[in-house]
């Protein structure tokens, strides 16, 4: 169960105005989390999303089973992701065009963020993901995800943190934590790991800015789990 992650460079200041594009009231979900090729044929399935702000960054994470490069095609043909990219253009820091599928698919695949860790600890989804986000020194994903690959992650052991991953673009770290349970406890869990502190010591020369072992998690605008859909809806 793979995940992906796509970047957008957003204006600082803006962070109410683009939650409330992408509000339970406002956005308009995907018709099903089935994804398909362009003859039909079932090739895969949406099984968790999230999206995340901070400052001049907002991510979108997608955990997938299946054919990942279908995950493109499937969101730049649903209505309400066209209509929310509208919407947003005001706030993006350099403007792009998403209007048609292809466009889509072509920003989809220039923002997509490099995958330097992952590890999922059981084969179900955990209902919520959490994100934290360091900048970092260009050109290092490599020698970051080298860094991430030499401590055991957390998800290894026991407790909510059922799955990590990390990802890479520009001068942007972001690690994603899925857990199941409150957010507080996944954050205690996170701050007490006895790994941390090696793990970070090995990323830290990567890091630049304030060094900050376990920065603030950056704000959750939206996310949806598979296990939070009505059986009928999950595409199984």
């Amino acid at each position: 169960m793979p995940f992906g992650a796509i970047s957008y460079g957003v204006k600082p200041g803006h962070e109410d105005e683009i939650a409330g594009i992408f509000s339970a009231g406002s956005f308009q979900r995907a018709s099903s989390p089935t994804l398909r090729d362009p003859s039909g044929a079932v090739v895969g399935r949406l099984l968790a999303t999230g999206l995340f702000i901070q400052d001049t960054d907002m991510v979108r994470v997608i955990q997938f089973e299946g054919n990942g490069a279908a995950i493109a095609r499937h969101m730049g043909s649903q209505p309400g992701v066209h209509r929310a990219e509208q919407q947003i253009a005001p706030y993006l820091a350099e403007a792009r065009d998403t209007g048609t599928v292809e466009g889509f698919s072509a920003h989809f695949s220039r923002a997509t963020m490099r995958p330097v860790q992952q590890h999922v600890r059981r084969d179900d989804v955990a209902t919520a993901m959490l994100a934290l986000r360091w900048p970092v020194v260009p050109d290092a994903a490599p020698e970051i995800g080298g860094a991430l690959a030499a401590t055991p992650p957390i998800s290894a052991d026991d407790g909510p943190v059922l799955a990590t991953a990390a990802f890479v673009r520009d001068r942007t770290l972001v690690r994603i934590y899925q857990y199941e349970g409150e957010l507080a406890a996944a954050l205690d869990h996170i701050t007490g790991w006895a790994g941390r502190a090696v793990e970070w010591e090995r990323l830290r020369p990567y890091v630049v800015g304030p060094m900050v072992a376990l920065p603030a998690p950056m704000r959750c605008i939206s996310q949806l789990s598979v296990l939070n859909l009505p059986a009928a809806a999950r595409g199984a």
